[in-house]
């Protein structure tokens, strides 16, 4: 095991004399939550729970933005679909999404730094903000998955938790 040790401590220690720089771009969490945000599913909270679900499925995704006369209303994501919906023999056609939504959700404007979205996200634990402009009209919305792989993109051999280049081979996955 020492042998190991040693051998890792080495090739780290040639990696930093190398003074090969491993970060070629740099990234700030000043950074405008536009440059993560993506197009949102917004749809009328009036909308059956059907209606959601089938778009859910037919796009692969897991938050719809609702809205009321073009404006952010609330928010539904598949934790509300397990928490709220699942297990009780709801009839999805006659069911309105607006029952089972997180009304007036945090909302944020695309000028607003990543960080500013990263904090909201911890503090009040959700996974979901919907981006909107000066008159709260839908235009984005950006997940901590979103934000994750943004900063995994600039980071990423800090990240691994394996060596760029392992010195032993691996039987079986290591990590999560």
């Amino acid at each position: 095991m020492d042998n190991f040790l040693d051998d890792e401590l080495k090739q780290m220690e040639e990696r930093e004399a190398s003074g090969k720089e491993l970060i070629t771009e740099a990234i700030s969490l000043s950074d405008p939550i536009k440059s993560l945000s993506k197009g949102c599913l917004a749809i009328p909270d009036d909308s059956s729970l059907r209606k959601v679900i089938d778009r859910f499925q037919k796009e692969n995704i897991g938050c719809a933005i609702l809205t009321r006369e073009g404006k952010v209303s609330g928010i539904f994501t598949e934790r509300d679909i397990l928490l709220k919906v699942l297990g009780k023999k709801l009839d999805f056609e006659k069911e309105i999404v607006k029952d089972f939504m997180t009304k007036n959700p945090q909302v944020l404007l695309p000028t607003d730094p990543v960080s500013f979205a990263l904090n909201k996200m911890v503090d009040g634990g959700f996974r979901n903000i919907p981006i909107v402009d000066e008159k709260r009209k839908p235009i984005g919305q950006v997940s901590i998955l979103d934000v994750v792989n943004h900063l995994g993109q600039f980071f990423h051999e800090e990240i691994l938790n394996l060596p760029p280049e392992p010195l032993r081979k691996q039987n079986r996955r290591e990590g999560g």
